[in-house]
């Protein structure tokens, strides 16, 4: 990247690296999310949402506190109730009050739940060998993944929570 530039145009704007560099890591999301999220509810009937909400509880056996559910998926609580709504009418997920603090609901992975999660991520893992692993080069990729994983824990800390 260039030294810090001085932003008193839109021509500055337009052509400030940093600005620049944050557009590509968007636009490439964005894009990445359209075609593979796309993929995975024609392969599957899955939204992207509902199979991370399945990655989410499938590593948590004893299940995961709906509070902690939005805060990962980075979605407000009534946002996150209704796609677990959704999940627990599918026959994906259930939804029950915490034996430890029965203000808590907990979420934990149906016997469907877990198979539809079993065969999404395998044709998953097949269009992220084709679009993403297949496109970069092993050591271009732990550096991307590397890079954008200590970025996440940043923002992750300094991210008020959603409402």
């Amino acid at each position: 990247m260039a030294e810090r530039q001085r932003i008193d145009s839109a021509a500055d704007a337009v052509a400030d690296d940093r600005i620049q560099a944050l557009g590509v890591v968007l636009t490439t999301a964005s894009r990445l999310e359209r075609l593979l999220g796309a993929a995975m509810e024609r392969a599957s009937g899955l939204s992207h949402p509902m199979f991370e909400v399945l990655l989410l509880v499938g590593a948590r056996p004893g299940g995961v506190p709906m509070g902690e559910l939005s805060r990962q998926l980075v979605l407000t609580s009534g946002g996150a109730t209704r796609l677990v709504d959704r999940m627990v009418e599918a026959g994906l997920v259930a939804r029950e009050r915490s034996s430890g603090d029965k203000r808590v609901q907990v979420v934990t992975l149906t016997p469907a739940g877990e198979a539809r999660l079993v065969e999404a991520a395998r044709r998953h893992a097949d269009e992220l060998d084709r679009h993403v692993l297949g496109i970069l080069a092993p050591e271009r990729l732990a550096a991307v993944v590397e890079g954008l994983d200590e970025l996440g824990r940043h923002v992750s800390d300094v991210l008020p929570p959603l409402g």
